[in-house]
């Protein structure tokens, strides 16, 4: 079975208004920025597989790294030494599935009710940006109530996108430099404690000198805000 999918990116932001071809159907609606607006692509065409059922599927566990350089943790419990490893389907391999950090240079984490109280204010206050920003495809298939779409790839240094999405935010250019004087604050979020691709927007925003104390990192994602049983959209 084929599905033909569009995928798009999103943003909405105040005032803003944008002409170029890359980024039309913009406009304001009544939650402010939570909705999102189109940004196409080129189309992609990807395969699913039906899968007949089975029997109960087992998958084998490997020893995978915890992080690129850190393999396992050696710790004293109750007189034995016990080596902490990480076990888990190979499909999960690090990287790019590693364990990501709590703190991410001064930008704030935070957790489900944070989110819940920013996602309240995003109708009152135009300031504020809740980012999804895993890939088009997965937002499309659900992503948390009042999430906008930008994927991380977008914000890497070489993005054609990069610059345009900067100015959507309020960025202006100055020389080779950026001013981010009248920038939203964003909460971003990607799949899981162990979505790099999350970190890594933050890591690009913060070496492009976007302030730390604007960006806000949900770092449990929608797999934390499923388990936890929240509504998705």
């Amino acid at each position: 079975m084929y599905l033909r999918c569009f995928i798009y990116s999103t943003l909405t932001i105040g005032h803003l208004n944008a002409t170029d071809n890359c980024f039309s159907n913009i406009k304001q609606e009544e939650v402010g920025c939570s909705i999102a607006n189109i940004l196409e692509h080129p189309t992609e065409t990807f395969q699913i597989r039906e899968e007949k059922p089975s029997a109960l599927i087992i998958k084998k566990k490997f020893e995978i790294k915890i992080t690129k350089t850190l393999h396992s943790v050696k710790v004293q419990h109750q007189k034995e030494e016990i080596l902490i490893k990480r076990h888990k389907d190979k499909a999960f391999e690090c990287p790019p599935f590693c364990v990501q950090p709590m703190n991410i240079k001064g930008v704030i984490t935070v957790a489900e009710l944070e989110v819940l109280e920013f996602i309240t204010k995003l109708k009152e206050k135009k300031s504020k940006l809740f980012i999804d920003i895993r890939e088009s495809k997965f937002y499309h298939i659900n992503t948390i109530p009042g999430a906008i779409n930008i994927p991380y790839h977008m914000l890497e240094d070489n993005s054609k996108y990069q610059q345009k999405v900067l100015k959507l935010l309020g960025a202006k250019k100055k020389g080779k430099s950026w001013s981010f004087k009248r920038v939203p604050t964003l909460l971003i979020f990607g799949n899981s404690e162990e979505d790099n691709h999350a970190t890594q927007a933050i890591k690009n925003l913060l070496k492009l000198s976007y302030p730390n104390g604007k960006i806000l990192y949900y770092r449990g994602g929608i797999n934390s805000w499923k388990r936890l049983g929240l509504t998705l959209y």
